[in-house]
């Protein structure tokens, strides 16, 4: 299989942009003109050569945070633990939101029939025994979807592409919501991304035949969640130069377009455009991003009425209405969270989804309670803290950033926080 170089180059990009002047400027001080002659640099970048807005080339990863201990989720992993007859059972439930089909022998025969190059890298001993490759890939899903995210992870891995499916899947969820540091968490997701590089020759082929559209559809979705994550952590500016949004673009649209009522595509745009309407404003989104203020909500109404119980969605429908309506819609904002809350999860990943919701609500209820600055103010606090001290904000496992009190004393804050 043919290994693509692009995204080496982009890595090496991002540390010359995030080193220039341009980079630490606000977007504030850019004229309009600006700004679109950046963001029409980004969308050619990403569509030329037929990239389609997949990555050419692989990150440079630092392999010693790849291959380092990994923390525990902060609950029994029994509570979520599905025996084979039962995650038959209720595989239809645990996965509503990605819309992964089922890995029975069939399903893995027909694909890697098809595709031999998927076949190749299980090896010269793999002897056609799909019922066992079905079982082994079977076990690591059951060990994602109890939370043994390292575990799924080193199992996985050594299936082939649809045991790698759970086992890096399982590594963004490690990544987003319990990894310690900003490093670590972008570290791993790029790690996850430079992974599906390795199969974006067959995924282009697959993407041309029907059957197997559904395939393609899971790893280009997996592939956006993982550059969005990683955008989540630079600057708006970083976000352009980096190309980050019309690469996640791409990928929603594909997605989309095969299955246009994929609850959790249709709150990743949504939830894109509310981001560039809050860095950019609404006409320089719609005009140079495509970003809609009617899409926001239409796509969460359209992603609710798919699956009204994920966490995540309404988590991510509570941050779009303080992105895009500030303080006006600061209690259907504090509601959704309140909803994501109390849904009873079904899995180790709902769990935390559920788990990220409380502490992000706590966050913006202090803010709206006690912080007497603007929301924009309260994200500058809120990446002052970052930079300063690497800590992954989305880490389920420690406690919310309250701005009010980091801005009465902020080394105090940061003090009592780094022994928390």
């Amino acid at each position: 299989m043919q290994r693509n170089q692009w995204f080496y180059w982009l890595y090496a990009m991002a540390l010359v942009v995030t080193s220039t002047v341009q980079a630490a400027q606000d977007y504030d001080d850019m004229s309009r003109q600006e700004l679109r002659a950046m963001a029409e640099k980004s969308r050619n970048a990403v569509a030329t050569d037929g990239a389609e807005g997949w990555q050419l080339e692989r990150v440079w990863v630092d392999q010693t945070i790849v291959e380092g201990s990994w923390n525990p989720v902060p609950f029994r992993t029994r509570f979520f633990d599905y025996p084979p007859d039962l995650l038959d059972q209720r595989w239809p439930e645990l996965t509503r939101a990605i819309r992964v089909p089922y890995p029975s022998a069939e399903y893995l025969r027909a694909r890697l029939e098809r595709f031999p190059t998927l076949k190749a890298e299980l090896g010269p001993g793999f002897n056609d025994d799909y019922e066992r490759l079905s079982a082994e890939i079977l076990h690591t899903w059951r060990l994602f979807f109890r939370g043994d995210f390292r575990a799924a992870k080193d199992h996985g891995a050594k299936l082939g592409a649809f045991g790698k499916l759970p086992a890096y899947l399982s590594q963004c969820i490690y990544a987003v919501y319990l990894s310690d540091t900003r490093e670590e968490k972008i570290e791993l997701l790029e790690d996850v991304a430079n992974q599906i590089t390795d199969y974006v020759d067959v995924l282009k082929a697959m993407k041309d035949e029907p059957e197997f559209q559904e395939d393609y559809m899971m790893l280009r979705l997996g592939y956006a969640f993982a550059i969005a994550r990683i955008a989540e952590e630079s600057t708006p500016l970083e976000a352009v130069m980096n190309n980050y949004m019309f690469k996640v673009a791409y990928a929603i649209d594909d997605t989309l377009a095969i299955d246009p009522q994929h609850p959790v595509a249709l709150a990743m745009q949504a939830a894109m455009d509310a981001n560039i309407i809050r860095f950019v404003g609404k006409l320089l989104g719609r005009l140079t991003f495509g970003a809609r203020l009617s899409r926001v909500e239409e796509g969460f109404a359209a992603s609710l009425a798919e699956e009204d119980d994920l966490a995540i969605v309404h988590y991510e429908y509570a941050n779009s209405l303080i992105y895009i309506n500030r303080d006006r819609d600061i209690y259907r904002a504090l509601d959704a969270f309140n909803t994501a809350i109390g849904i009873h999860p079904v899995s180790a990943m709902e769990a935390l989804d559920s788990m990220y919701a409380s502490k992000r609500g706590r966050e913006i209820q202090d803010y709206y309670l006690n912080y007497k600055k603007s929301f924009r103010s309260f994200e500058r606090e809120r990446r002052e803290y970052m930079e300063v001290t690497d800590e992954n904000l989305y880490n389920v496992r420690r406690p919310p950033f309250l701005v009010s009190h980091y801005a009465q004393d902020q080394d105090a804050y940061i003090r009592v926080s780094s022994h928390q």
